[in-house]
């Protein structure tokens, strides 16, 4: 098959197949490139292993198998905080890492299904196979984005989260570019991992991943330099955290403590005078709709004299959301976001007759319903701007369609509460910054439990006060916006996830052309 064209003469140096220990290894160490660790050069070597024993492998199936090892090694790491947040829930052991391996195994799936295509892709030619390896990620890491539960952070681009200049160019290619520039490298590394136990010279397209990866860089690094410095008259915010226990947060016995905890972060946030006040997700005790919360929300609103953010669960019989309710200075609830992305287990339970006897306080979570698919931007004295909740942050098309709605301030509220100090928090909040350049919009964040955070249209960190310490963060933006039109991609939307997804497709049909020849 494909095969000859390009390993047959290397084969018996190189193998048949990698070991699959020696594939499962190099997932995990990919996985490390997260936070709160960071080894982001990984990456750029990390898939070699995978796309070598791909290759090498003599069928699909085995191929296949190979790809999810890989991946399952890869979201055990990312994902060991899910263990731990069943633990926190009072899950039992056996059903926490049943759960947990669940997960694990499911997210895999893709990794499997890029390491067959990768394979399949030797038909193409050496020159190309890189390409269409890299091509074949974006695709399936674009669609599956779209079309398959996830829970977000298994984008390879999220691997630079620590070096600013990878990012920058995002804003024009959107999310998935630098996924693509990585598979490249690894594909190029891989080829040339191959050809060199034959004597032959370093490939053409290992120089090109590298001229592309400098570039890019040096690219970024110049956006960074010359950035705008912020102008015009700053804009205050205040943002919450109140750092509540999640295992306490709804017992109703807790709820005057609740509220004494934020009468009191409330009336600091009221000593600085903002325009803005940020509640958390879910910050009210209860259901908003309740009068005693409504007055209560509605009073502080009216003797800050500001504009607040409220996170609470609201009820529009016959549906109910979690959501973010806009309050005017005089008290008034004048707009709302209802969150669109669910969590399983966090806002709805899933076969939820089955599992309740299993799933400790997890089953005390109401179902909620999903919010409309398009929803507009609050107006607020800092401009317009654009919500999400949770990890709502972590799936980039629902940032650029507030930004390319008109939006030109993000504001991401959360309750990490439940997953304590694991890394869950870490994963989610480094998010924001690729939010943020992407969509050329400052990012407000506030956590229940944190990180709470201003982040400039650079994914620069102007304020933030870390996890699991209460109080307020003021922050400042500035009045004149480097940025009145937003970024290319949030007018021009995921342009190149789409153009991979169609060079994807038309080199399937190329080759099922060839094989019917």
């Amino acid at each position: 098959m494909s095969e000859s064209l390009s390993t047959t003469g290397c084969k018996d140096a190189v193998g048949l197949r990698a070991p699959l220990a020696a594939v499962a290894v190099s997932g995990a160490l990919l996985g490390l490139t997260l936070p709160p660790l960071g080894l982001w050069p990984l990456a750029w070597l990390g898939l070699s292993p995978l796309l070598v024993a791909s290759r090498m492998a003599d069928s699909r199936r085995g191929a296949f198998l190979l790809g999810w090892a890989a991946g399952a090694a890869f979201f055990a790491v990312t994902m060991c905080w899910i263990y731990s947040t069943c633990r926190f829930a009072g899950v039992p052991i056996p059903v926490s890492l049943l759960a947990w391996l669940a997960l694990v195994s499911f997210l895999a799936l893709n990794w499997g299904a890029f390491s067959l295509l990768s394979r399949e892709a030797l038909g193409a030619g050496e020159e190309a196979w890189p390409w269409l390896c890299a091509v074949a990620w974006v695709a399936l890491e674009f669609l599956s984005a779209r079309f398959t539960p996830r829970v977000g952070g298994d984008l390879l681009g999220y691997t630079q989260w620590r070096f600013l200049a990878w990012l920058q160019p995002s804003s024009w290619l959107g999310p998935h570019a630098l996924g693509f520039l990585i598979v490249l490298a690894n594909g190029a590394f891989a080829s040339w991992l191959v050809d060199r136990r034959c004597a032959r010279p370093v490939p053409l397209n290992l120089k090109i991943a590298g001229g592309l990866g400098a570039a890019w860089l040096a690219l970024g690094a110049l956006m960074l330099a010359t950035s705008a410095p912020p102008t015009g008259l700053m804009r205050k915010v205040a943002i919450l955290q109140p750092n509540i226990d999640q295992y306490r947060k709804w017992d109703a016995d807790e709820a005057a403590s609740i509220r004494a905890v934020l009468d009191g972060l409330l009336a600091r946030a009221a000593e600085a005078k903002p325009a803005l006040i940020v509640w958390p997700e879910t910050a009210v005790p209860g259901w908003l709709d309740e009068p005693s919360n409504l007055e209560w929300v509605s009073g502080w609103a009216r003797r800050t004299g500001a504009y607040h953010l409220v996170g609470a669960l609201l009820e529009e019989a016959p549906r109910r959301f979690n959501a973010a309710v806009l309050f005017d200075p005089a008290g008034r609830a004048v707009g709302r976001y209802a969150k669109r992305e669910l969590v399983p287990f966090g806002e709805f339970v899933p076969f939820r007759s089955a599992l309740e006897p299993w799933i400790g306080i997890l089953a005390q979570m109401g179902d909620m319903d999903a919010g409309e698919r398009r929803q507009r931007p609050l107006d607020t004295p800092i401009g317009a701007i654009g919500v999400s909740i949770c990890y709502e942050a972590v799936f980039p098309r629902w940032s650029r369609s507030a930004a390319s709605a008109g939006a030109r301030v993000l504001v991401n509220i959360t309750n990490d509460g439940w997953y304590k100090d694991t890394w869950g928090p870490l994963h989610h909040f480094h998010t924001n910054r690729f939010r943020a350049v992407e969509n050329r919009t400052p990012v407000i964040r506030s956590g229940n439990t944190g990180i709470s955070a201003v982040i400039d249209p650079w994914g620069r960190e102007v304020a933030s006060l870390g996890l699991l310490k209460p109080g307020v963060l003021v922050g400042e933006l500035p009045g004149d916006d480097p940025f009145p039109r937003g970024s290319f991609y949030s007018r021009t939307g995921d342009w190149f996830g789409w153009l991979c997804v169609l060079a994807f497709a038309a080199a399937a049909a190329l080759r099922l052309r060839a094989a019917r020849r």
